[in-house]
């Protein structure tokens, strides 16, 4: 059952420090791109240890197929987040695997980070090459048709009319530090995680049509493939403390267990900055700004929630 607030109102932070109470989401499925490494692998041990049946989408097949064969309730699917065609297919496999035929929780994990050639300078006598953009490629773009699929199976199991009989479910966006932090010299990366802020802010408002939240995980650093080890040795060098994979875990589990958190986005801070280890820094309302609450609401006027879910 649902208890999504109709439409969106904001009533401050998360409260991160409550206990977990897990209960609801055993016997849930759950959809993770990305999830044969890194955060995605953490993100897949953390639902499966609440009796959570996960589908694992990833690319790399040995890490995915030794994860379900590690991982009661689990099953790997090949898939190029990319590629519409491979995803459409998770989500029928995805389906097809969950004992209810219904999909409760998608995490939009798969993304990439790569030297950026946006800003590179080319060189005083020759023209500038075109960027490779694959970064954006797969930070929006696959998270997009991610999004795009969660949605329409959530319609399809609890229709677009509001009610108690609605089962929850959930889409969380995987955001970074960068989705809210200067990050000098990669524009594209910063862009696809303030990206995910977006389309969080885009659907917020109006998935308690279906029954549904959006929300967003935004990791600091933490040591997984993503950079390498030079990389890291290099951040940790200058006295930055990272985050670890479990907080990760523990911060999705916070937003999907608690149907309350909807439109939210919790940052994996690390232990350095609360003891939980993720903390909602509520930077997504602007809630000591009168005039942006005044410009908000002049947003919305010309198609206003009430109007429904498609307008």
């Amino acid at each position: 059952m649902s208890s999504s607030a109709q439409g969106y109102t904001h009533f401050g932070p998360v409260d991160c420090t409550l206990p977990l109470n897990t209960k609801n989401l055993k016997g849930k499925t759950a959809i993770v791109t990305g999830g044969a490494n890194g955060l995605g692998e953490g993100y897949v041990r953390a639902l499966a240890a609440e009796g959570v049946n996960v589908c694992i989408a990833d690319l790399n097949e040995d890490k995915g197929k030794q994860l379900e064969e590690e991982l009661k309730g689990t099953k790997f699917i090949r898939c190029d987040t990319t590629v519409w065609e491979n995803q459409t297919r998770l989500f029928r496999e995805a389906a097809s695997f969950s004992p209810t035929g219904k999909i409760h929780y998608v995490v939009a994990n798969a993304g990439i980070h790569r030297p950026d050639e946006v800003f590179l300078y080319s060189g005083d006598d020759q023209e500038p090459h075109k960027p490779d953009l694959s970064v954006i490629d797969i930070n929006i773009q696959g998270s997009l048709f991610t999004a795009k699929l969660a949605s329409h199976y959530f319609i399809k199991q609890n229709g677009q009319t509001p009610s108690p009989e609605q089962e929850d479910t959930c889409l969380v966006l995987i955001g970074s530090g960068a989705a809210f932090l200067d990050c000098p010299r990669q524009p594209q990366y910063s862009a696809s995680k303030w990206a995910m802020r977006g389309i969080m802010h885009a659907l917020r408002r109006t998935a308690f049509y279906y029954g549904s939240r959006v929300n967003v995980i935004s990791p600091w650093y933490v040591k997984t493939s993503i950079l390498s080890d030079e990389a890291f040795k290099h951040v940790a060098s200058v006295g930055v403390q990272f985050a670890t994979v479990e907080d990760a875990g523990q911060s999705l589990l916070r937003i999907l267990s608690d149907t309350k958190i909807n439109g939210h986005s919790l940052f994996v801070s690390g232990k350095k900055w609360s003891a939980q280890g993720y903390l909602d820094l509520d930077l997504d309302d602007y809630a000591g700004n009168a005039l942006v609450q005044e410009i908000q609401t002049d947003q919305v006027k010309s198609a206003p929630v009430f109007l429904g879910l498609f307008v």
